[in-house]
């Protein structure tokens, strides 16, 4: 496989899921292109008998793109692999996703196990007016244009096939300077593309997120949820990188309700101000990074458990009810108890 390692070097360490590869290959495959001009046979053998839940560095996954961007021609190929992508590209949050009640349960899905697909990028979704807004974040040192685009892309082309409305229209934000050209590519999310934004995102209308998913197994799912779950914390335990290890540690200390920057830098050996210094590189606050794991730990105990809010308050760290109620809100725009009636 062809490579720069002056360029990749910095995402040592980082993954994607077995899936993206594959994704990849099999859509040179169907442009008549054979998988082995771009990736040795070697290493095409290989990948055939991973499993789905099995992870490629971050690096190998960029070279791949490159070369078959240049076989094919195609310098904007995260756009049209977004379109190509299948539920078993995605393994488990695919059918997850195929699976789900309404198309605000996939944004559920999405949040919750984004991580089974890549470990560089994390998800949030919340209103704007009468817009919903997806926001993509990349929480790394790691930037890359081609896991953005790929990941709202296929998001939009999942949200159309999930539903059977090709007609939804989206807009997207991205951080990137605009291109000299504006091609076909970009008509795809059929919306307003804004370039130079602070942050990238897909916005779309709000009653989109009431559509029904056609083809809901509620059964399913909960199976599927569980063996999510189940993966996440497999892969979480097996992580290097700096994010997940940072998430581990902050869910052992949020039930002594004294989580602070200095005592979890103690528990990284590190300073608090190198952990500070940290998490700005990486585009994170401490503070970001505490409700991001609080509102997971939270959603985790409305779906999955029966315990009563207060319970729940206390286990996060909150002080009271009312405070992990209005904190609650401000993540996901429902109250903890709506949000456990629709679970």
């Amino acid at each position: 496989m062809q490579r720069n390692d002056s360029h990749f070097d910095i995402c040592d360490g980082y993954t994607v899921s077995v899936g993206y590869v594959r994704a990849v290959l099999d859509f040179l495959q169907q442009q008549g292109v054979a998988p082995e001009v771009v990736c040795s046979e070697q290493r095409l053998r290989e990948l055939t008998t991973l499993d789905t839940s099995a992870r490629c560095e971050v690096r190998e996954w960029e070279a791949l793109m490159m070369a078959s961007e240049s076989a094919l021609q195609d310098p904007l190929l995260s756009l049209t692999l977004s379109a190509q992508m299948k539920p078993r590209h995605a393994g488990l949050i695919g059918f997850l996703a195929m699976t789900s009640g309404s198309l605000r349960d996939v944004g559920s899905v999405v949040v919750r196990f984004h991580h089974l697909l890549n470990d560089i990028e994390t998800v949030q979704t919340y209103q704007e007016g009468q817009q919903f807004v997806l926001e993509v974040r990349q929480m790394t040192t790691v930037k890359s244009n081609r896991l953005i685009l790929l990941t709202l892309g296929s998001w939009v082309w999942y949200a159309r096939w999930l539903t059977g409305r090709d007609d939804m229209r989206f807009n997207i934000d991205l951080m990137q300077p605009a291109p000299a050209v504006i091609d076909q590519h970009w008509s795809f999310f059929g919306g307003e593309i804004r370039f130079g934004q602070p942050r990238n995102a897909l916005m779309g209308d709000g009653r989109y997120l009431t559509l029904a998913v056609t083809q809901q197994e509620p059964l399913v799912n909960r199976i599927l949820q569980q063996q999510a779950v189940e993966q996440l914390d497999r892969l979480a335990e097996r992580s290097g990188s700096f994010l997940n290890r940072l998430e581990r540690l902050l869910k052992r200390q949020l039930d002594r309700g004294d989580v602070t920057l200095a005592s979890l830098a103690a528990e990284l050996n590190m300073s608090p101000r190198t952990l500070q210094n940290r998490l700005e590189a990486s585009g994170m606050s401490f503070r970001f990074v505490v409700d991001r794991v609080r509102q997971s730990e939270a959603e985790s105990y409305l779906r999955e458990s029966r315990l009563p809010l207060i319970d729940i308050a206390l286990a996060l760290g909150f002080a009271n009810q009312t405070s992990f109620q209005h904190a609650f809100k401000r993540w996901t725009g429902k109250s903890p108890g709506e949000f456990r009636r629709q679970s």
